[in-house]
């Protein structure tokens, strides 16, 4: 992990709650969401956050947002976090920004600077400010 990245944890507690208040079993939820009884069971003691897809299947499930399920501050340190911590994969993103995933993929790992149009829908998608899209960007450069 780079100096200065959080990582973001689950709200294992929240997960088992609210599976709880629906009255079903670790097995239920895992069927629902795709995933096996095991990994519920890891969601919701040791908090590892789960894949995109299926980060993205439990807040569906439950009806809330997957920020909801995460802890960690509210600005995110890179543009991937941003994309995990709302539940999108590169491939989501990339469709949205209507370019192809190496596109997107370069942006984010910094091998090519932040598309200024990019920002708005970033920010739109994200829920997040332009300006906190900008930092979160690699070497916080941009380019037009």
């Amino acid at each position: 992990m780079r100096p200065g990245a959080e990582t973001k944890r689950l709200r294992g507690w929240l997960v088992r709650e609210l599976r709880s208040l629906r009255g079903i079993t670790e097995h239920e939820l895992a069927k629902a969401v795709g995933c096996a009884r095991s990994t519920v069971s890891t969601w919701e003691t040791r908090n590892q956050p789960p894949n995109p897809g299926n980060l993205t299947s439990l807040a569906n499930f439950f009806g809330v947002t997957p920020a909801d399920l995460l802890e960690g501050p509210q600005d995110a340190c890179t543009l991937r976090d941003l994309r995990v911590h709302n539940g999108y994969t590169q491939k989501q993103i990339a469709a949205f920004l209507g370019v192809v995933v190496s596109t997107y993929c370069d942006v984010e790992t910094g091998r090519q600077g932040l598309p200024e149009r990019w920002v708005p829908i970033l920010a739109s998608l994200y829920g997040a400010s332009e300006q906190a899209v900008r930092k979160s960007a690699p070497y916080r450069r941009s380019c037009k």
